[in-house]
């Protein structure tokens, strides 16, 4: 992840609870007093050192022209992606400012414009309910603490973080998949998909190109658009955009809207998934965090407060784009109401934001499927929209290995950097093409509805196999965790509310050492202490051949019984 980073990989983010500890921990206050010398930092971060200190002796004066990124690389010997991280660093923290082709300057002032806790002057909204612990009627008081909440800027996530670590553990084949997002592989749909595959493999091995183009293979465009359209979201192929998967997709367009506004202040949910953080800053962006909660997802009441705040002292919030996750919300679950979701679209256009929708589990949604906000914009035309980009992937609801994902401009003539024409441009400047074997196996799985049939069954299947967690979870350790019944997906949200951070840290290191892969809370940006659990792979209603060896992986039931016996500890030492 090329981005911003934190000034010290020795200031590394806590694994629970306190964001001052966790990724939204401030830049500024990182770097010297981490206890960091200069020989054990990240030679980058010995560039970011060093310019701090010229700034701070006067070296480099406030209007100060730096070298530009390629003769800074050639002066310091680093490499060009190493200067741009510093320099984005720096930039970040308000030490320099970019100008539109006339590079970095020094900032008027060599000492950030506002802390990261404190966006718009003092911004602090009305007493609400935190992100991570959101009362719901019936729930136990775990974790719902009130609080006042701040929007703030968040640091983004880096190789050397705790984070990368814990998502290549979650990734790690020799671990028990609890951690990473990944659906069940093990189903009929995922393996006639390999048949095909092979298939056009040796079709495509006598065609001269090797690539599908921008803007992808028109039979996968048309069926995927077919497969939205069946479904209740009305979608002409014509406005849709191939990526290399969801991820791929929003940093394209967090690219475009660089190219188009320069640095922007770019909404995400808090708690929410940290890769859409780290898109948003590699792209030079500002990520500001705005209020989640469990059964709701993004807190649109509290989101229009700060919009739209009448105080003199304090500012309202201005936000250039907000990334939504309507629809199975990562990692608390939680689904927007239809009032919601028309709410926050009279809202976005009042303000002139860009919404970006997730929807990449927005199509295994249980019992409460919504409209979409694309449909929604789509039926209500006559009415001032937003601009509005939807993002979808075969990720979550397939196999993330296809390496395929779309972008569904809801404007799909507008001539500008946001436009069907120039993303095309951008896409294929960022990769030229895809795998043409690959999309052509997809439009015929698409298109013979073996797709839409195998998100129906697992849509079924997951919801089965999140209701034995959460019944396992609860029966063996009762009102002490938090278990938001999810709308959706396979992923469970397990509150601890009773843990510190260096608790959960430890707990979290500890299953490791069992065996078991799980993601910390902290990834997500929550306040409350907890983890993140993916029920996908516990279960065998789909599985016909046992393809995982018993030695590389344990049985699920041993898995729950060791990840009781560690919760059940941690619950006691929290709570002692």
């Amino acid at each position: 992840m090329s981005s911003a980073e934190h000034a010290s990989s020795a200031s590394r983010p806590s694994l629970a609870g306190d964001a001052s500890n966790s990724i939204t921990s401030s830049i500024a206050s990182s770097g010297a007093s981490s206890g960091a010398t200069a020989a054990t930092l990240p030679r980058y971060q010995q560039l970011v050192e060093r310019l701090k200190a010229q700034m701070a002796t006067g070296k480099l004066s406030a209007g100060q022209r730096l070298p530009s990124l390629r003769r800074q690389a050639a002066q310091s010997g680093l490499g060009l992606n190493s200067v741009i991280r510093a320099y984005g660093e720096l930039e970040a923290a308000g030490l320099i400012i970019a100008e539109p082709r006339a590079g970095y300057r020094v900032a008027p002032s060599t000492q950030p414009a506002h802390a990261p806790d404190d966006l718009n002057g003092a911004l602090i909204a009305d007493s609400q309910t935190s992100p991570a612990s959101s009362r719901h009627p019936g729930e136990t008081q775990h974790g719902q603490r009130e609080s006042h909440h701040r929007p703030r800027a968040i640091t983004t996530l880096t190789i050397s973080d705790p984070a990368w670590q814990a998502m290549a553990n979650a990734s790690d084949p020799r671990l028990a998949p609890l951690g990473a997002a990944h659906p069940e592989l093990d189903a009929p749909a995922v393996r006639r998909l390999y048949r095909l595959a092979r298939t056009q493999l040796g079709a495509h091995a006598q065609h001269p190109s090797a690539y599908a183009l921008p803007p992808g293979s028109s039979a996968l465009r048309t069926a995927i658009a077919q497969h939205l359209s069946h479904h209740g979201h009305p979608c002409d192929s014509d406005a849709l955009l191939i990526s290399q998967g969801a991820q791929h997709g929003m940093s394209l367009l967090l690219g475009q809207l660089r190219a188009a506004k320069g640095r922007c202040r770019v909404g995400v949910e808090a708690p929410g998934y940290f890769g859409i953080v780290a898109a948003i800053e590699a792209q030079g962006h500002q990520a500001i965090a705005i209020p989640a909660r469990a059964h709701q997802g993004l807190d649109v009441a509290a989101l229009e407060r700060l919009l739209e705040r009448h105080d003199d002292k304090t500012p309202a919030l201005t936000l250039d784009a907000l990334i939504v996750t309507a629809d199975g919300h990562n990692p608390l679950g939680g689904q927007l109401s239809t009032p919601d979701r028309h709410r926050l679209l009279a809202l976005a256009a009042r303000h002139a934001i860009l919404l970006v929708e997730n929807t990449t589990f927005a199509e295994l949604s249980f019992d409460t499927r919504q409209p979409w906000l694309a449909d929604l914009a789509h039926r209500h035309a006559d009415r001032p929209m937003p601009a509005l980009i939807s993002l979808g992937s075969f990720s979550k609801t397939l196999d993330p290995r296809t390496r395929c994902g779309w972008l569904w401009l809801s404007r799909p003539e507008q001539e500008s950097p946001l436009g069907l024409q120039a993303m095309i441009r951008a896409r294929w400047a960022n990769g030229m093409g895809d795998m043409p074997w690959m999309h052509a196996a997809l439009s015929e799985l698409i298109t013979s509805g073996d797709y839409g049939r195998h998100v129906q069954r697992m849509r079924r299947c997951y919801a089965r196999r999140l209701e034995r967690l959460r019944a396992h979870l609860s029966a063996a350790l009762g009102d002490r965790v938090w278990l938001p019944p999810p709308s959706g997906g396979y992923l469970q949200w397990c509150g601890l509310p009773s843990l510190e951070a260096h608790q959960l840290e430890q707990l979290h290191q500890d299953l490791l050492n069992a065996g078991i892969a799980t993601l910390p809370g902290s990834l997500f940006n929550a306040e409350q202490s907890g983890l993140r659990l993916n029920a996908a792979q516990l279960g065998e209603e789909v599985t016909q051949n046992a393809a995982r060896p018993s030695d590389e992986i344990p049985r699920q039931q041993d898995i729950l019984a060791r990840l009781t016996v560690h919760l059940q500890k941690a619950l006691a030492q929290g709570e002692g």
